[in-house]
């Protein structure tokens, strides 16, 4: 089986030293897949708080590009593309009910590519939800995606591998409901969509244990999701813990965009 960790939120106002001390004891051997906000607005719903008026381009802070542009070299991070004001127009999600979304996309993936030595491969919408236009303005620039949950109805592409992919994972779901997650990637035709597992200070880590045996039954990919900005002691306390556990039985550690490269139905 494979084993990835995705953390949200990576923006302007991150700190090296907020990440460090999520990740510092855990990257050496597990990469981290760092989904970053390009543009984080003053009025995001992101986990931080912004203190300045206008959009702040994550490849201002220096100090953090620096800091990521090592990481990536020794192969311990990868980057996604994680929205580009993490916002919510008209209440919902940005890439709900937000406009210019392919912009968005292409412009936020410019940005990162730009300010950090990576190709972006991966898009993790805010919120983990997406309307019909937010799927295509991915898709459309050759990304796939990494979420909690699958697609909704409403997200459906005319393309015939879209319905038997969705078919398929609608009976996973009738049948585990949100116990667990849908073990494999899964190739829609249009993209490929890998699903995680939220942890934080309120997970039940018997929860997140039985789930991972789970996926390790079916030789399948398990795939953590956390927010440094918001993981408290006791949220890095389980989330070592997880680790710990996976580590004894030996999967591959390896990047969610690895994930679903290297995954072979």
């Amino acid at each position: 089986m494979k084993f990835c960790i995705r953390d949200d939120d990576t923006n302007y106002y991150t700190g090296p030293s907020v990440l460090e001390s999520v990740f510092g004891s855990i990257w050496d051997d597990v990469p981290i897949t760092l989904a970053c906000i390009p543009m984080i607005s003053p009025d995001s719903d992101a986990l931080v708080k912004p203190t300045e008026s206008l959009p702040m381009p994550i490849g201002e802070n220096e100090e953090l590009v620096s800091y990521l542009n090592d990481r990536l070299r020794d192969g311990s991070v990868e980057l996604a593309l994680h929205g580009y004001h993490h916002d919510a127009p008209n209440g919902d999600p940005e890439f709900v009910s937000g406009e210019r979304l392919a912009e968005k996309v292409k412009d936020g993936r410019d940005q990162l590519e730009s300010a950090f030595e990576s190709t972006i491969q991966l898009f993790a919408p805010p919120h983990v939800r997406l309307s019909n236009k937010g799927v295509r303005a991915v898709q459309n620039a050759g990304l796939d995606i990494v979420r909690g949950y699958g697609p909704r109805p409403r997200e459906g592409q005319l393309h015939p591998k879209w319905w038997a992919s969705y078919a398929k994972f609608l009976a996973f779901y009738a049948r585990y409901r949100k116990e667990f997650r849908y073990p494999f990637p899964i190739d829609y035709g249009t993209h490929r969509e890998v699903y995680s597992h939220r942890l934080n200070r309120q997970t039940d880590l018997d929860w997140c244990k039985r789930a991972f045996d789970y996926i390790e039954s079916k030789d399948g990919v398990f795939c953590l999701s956390v927010h440094a900005h918001g993981l408290n002691q006791t949220g890095q306390k389980k989330l070592e813990e997880m680790v710990s556990y996976a580590k004894q039985h030996d999967p591959d550690f390896v990047t969610a965009s690895a994930a679903i490269a290297e995954f072979n139905p």
